[in-house]
């Protein structure tokens, strides 16, 4: 007979440890080049942060910033809110850049947002990030949340984005938003007083272009959008000399380096011809120890990509398009990954033929670490996924012209792809493909099915690698890392 347990809840013999002494506080880091920037002028912000006796939780820290609109053409921002307004964020420390996200702005709006968002988490992105707020119902039904500050009683449907009519001349509204890069993106606090306070860490954002922000009423000018008031909002954790002394302890036990590891993401682009049919092999020129997941989205050439050359009123971040791809994989040298590739188009292989979003959305989730979890692909619906007024199976979504393009007020259609490829999915570090010391390179091969082609634009595959990454504080002050 086995013995009995006393309940955890009236165990009283357990005590929790204590913490060593320690004041939590808050303190602003602001930009140390200027005050105002824009596109064209002063795109570069840089914003140093560093402490002698305190360490960062990156976890409960936050960028804030204001943005104005000083132009003639009124906008509201793509769905990816906040982080529209830049197209790369580097992390840096005595000239060595540790990190860096480029396409930072697409890749929230066309992949991040629209597949780990939920309806509640988006009515929340209104409050702090200017995100417009979704409802159940169409617009004119009854609203069920609150609309974002300066959205007065516009209701929209899970798939409906911000109207051009937000920003009017002379509006200004704060934003705010995570330092999304693998450093800041790790669960232990920074240990700032290792870190030589004569080359602190500094966070550098880049401004996108204005016509790529958001959904315009007219074609902005290159400086119609003014970004001031910036600062790192830092949660820091001031501890005790002697805490300090223990961390230079924890340096001098593992070879003179204090070791954090986290994720981080590396970008790369490719071009398909208009009407691109059979097969292609898309190069990924990636050198990585541990490839986590692997993600890609298909817009078109000659609209969203390129500051809006057609109607200034689309959403050239957020919206994609399928390209009528039948199925595709990854090569990794000479490993076909998955032996059997991902299925996204109908079995009949024409256009309007059922879109087998099933397959493509588990495998999505999968790459996130999601499957299984209650709400695994966010906002993804069958309204907002791959679909728009000519169908489903349209391989022109994304193109641009009318009526594949999201207008103001409009649903707008996203296509992301992804897959993991982790051994041990989210459980343990550097499962991940190694393409470290592989001779060849990495390359999406995407396929098309008999007498189906890509569609009638010129189309860039932008491609997104999340992969572990391991940073090292060294004795002598600065940080290196390895991936």
């Amino acid at each position: 007979m086995s013995e009995r347990q006393i309940p955890s809840t009236i165990d009283y013999s357990q005590v929790l440890p204590l913490s060593v002494p320690a004041i939590a506080k808050r303190q602003k880091f602001y930009a140390a080049n200027g005050g105002v920037f824009a596109a064209a002028a002063n795109n570069e912000i840089r914003i140093p942060v560093h402490s002698v006796n305190s360490l960062c939780d990156p976890a409960h820290s936050y960028l804030e910033f204001a943005v104005r609109n000083v132009g003639a053409q009124t906008f509201g921002p793509d769905i990816g809110g906040a982080y529209n307004f830049f197209t790369e964020c580097r992390i840096e420390q005595g000239g060595r850049v540790l990190s860096r996200i480029q396409e930072l702005n697409r890749l929230h709006a066309a992949v991040l947002s629209p597949c780990q968002d939920s309806s509640e988490g988006v009515s929340t992105e209104g409050i702090f990030g200017s995100r417009r707020t979704y409802t159940q119902g169409g617009a004119g039904a009854a609203s069920l949340v609150v609309a974002a500050p300066g959205l007065t009683s516009d209701v929209y449907t899970l798939s409906r984005h911000n109207n051009q009519n937000y920003f009017a001349n002379g509006d200004q509204h704060r934003f705010t938003m995570p330092i999304p890069t693998g450093l800041f993106n790790q669960d232990k606090l920074l240990p700032l007083p290792l870190v030589d306070n004569n080359s602190p860490i500094t966070i550098v954002l880049t401004l996108g272009i204005a016509a790529n922000v958001g959904c315009w009423n007219g074609l902005p000018g290159a400086n119609d959008l003014e970004v001031f008031e910036l600062s790192y909002n830092a949660q820091l954790v001031e501890v005790g000399n002697d805490v300090i002394e223990q961390f230079r302890g924890v340096q001098d036990m593992f070879g003179g380096q204090l070791v954090l590891s986290g994720q981080d993401w590396e970008y790369s682009a490719a071009n398909i011809v208009a009407q691109q049919q059979g097969s292609v092999d898309l190069r990924c020129p990636v050198r990585k120890r541990s490839i986590k997941s692997f993600f890609w989205i298909a817009q078109s050439d000659d609209y969203a990509n390129t500051g809006g050359l057609g109607p200034s009123t689309t959403y050239n971040l957020g919206f994609s398009g399928q390209a009528n791809v039948d199925s595709w994989n990854l090569k990794f040298g000479s490993v076909v990954f998955p032996s059997t590739p991902v299925r996204a188009m109908g079995d009949s292989g024409v256009a309007d033929a059922p879109f087998r979003r099933g397959e493509s959305v588990m495998e999505l989730a999968k790459a996130f670490g999601t499957l299984g979890f209650e709400n695994p692909t966010g906002t993804l619906n069958t309204t907002t996924y791959c679909t728009d007024s000519l169908g489903i199976g349209d391989g022109d979504l994304g193109q641009g012209g009318a009526p594949t393009v999201p207008i103001s007020n409009e649903t707008i259609c996203v296509c992301p792809n992804g897959i993991s490829t982790e051994a041990f999915s989210r459980s343990i570090t550097e499962s991940g493909v190694d393409v470290e010391t592989l001779a060849q390179d990495t390359f999406l091969t995407l396929n098309w099915a008999d007498n189906v082609d890509s569609g009638l634009e010129a189309k860039v595959i932008h491609m997104w690698i999340l992969y572990d990454q391991h940073y090292y504080f060294n004795r002598d002050g600065s940080i290196t890392y390895s991936n």
